[in-house]
């Protein structure tokens, strides 16, 4: 059973016959039934269904980062927004086989953040305790205080920190504390990048390494 909603021309959400309605992202969304009678599924499909599973649980581990990360590239209006986004990218470009032929996520290929800007350089970090110690090289086209360094934590369990715009591009370094629980030995990974505060812009992020 379906419902209508708002009148003949409204959305109807459900089934009705062989129809199935329903909403996405705002869009109204009308499909048929599926085939059930599907044949085994290749090797092929199979490998893509374990990328798909691979990616897809990696993506939820990190959502919140990468919903602030490609916030600003979806186009208004389109059923396509930061998740989506984010997901293509890791799909196209992060995704490796491993010496057992299983698929993993290269974090070193992995951008959190996305935009214009150029990316910081000279980027290391240090852990001291509980806290970090983050440098960058100071670029002169960032000399205004309107660009803000941006940094993303995470650990691949259930840790992950979004830092936006604790200091200014030029200042060169600054330390944050990492907050909440995390497993002393799994590793951290740090990501860095610029923030123009003014017209909400960001860079690519930028992979420093890890910390433990």
């Amino acid at each position: 059973m379906a419902i209508q909603e708002n009148g003949p021309n409204g959305l109807f959400k459900g089934k009705v016959g062989s129809i199935y309605g329903y909403e996405l992202n705002g869009q109204n969304i009308i499909r048929g039934a599926r085939n059930s009678n599907k044949k085994p599924p290749t090797e092929a499909m199979l490998m893509n269904q374990q990328k798909m599973k691979v990616a897809n649980n990696f993506i939820g581990t990190i959502k919140a980062l990468l919903q602030y990360g490609y916030r600003n590239l979806a186009p208004k209006g389109s059923r396509i927004g930061p998740f989506q986004l984010a997901q293509r990218h890791i799909l196209k470009e992060t995704m490796e086989l491993d010496a057992d032929c299983q698929y993993y996520v290269n974090v070193e290929k992995l951008f959190i953040f996305r935009g214009p800007l150029a990316p910081p350089v000279g980027c290391s970090v240090d852990k001291q305790g509980s806290t970090l110690h983050l440098k960058w090289g100071v670029m002169p086209h960032y000399a205004d205080k309107i660009y803000k360094m941006n940094f993303a934590f995470f650990n691949m369990k259930d840790f992950i920190q979004l830092e936006i715009g604790p200091t200014e591009v030029s200042q060169g370094f600054c330390t944050i504390p990492l907050i909440g629980h995390f497993d002393v030995g799994i590793p951290i990974h740090v990501y860095f990048g610029i923030w123009d505060s003014y017209h909400d812009l960001l860079s690519d992020s930028v992979y420093c390494g890890i910390v433990e």
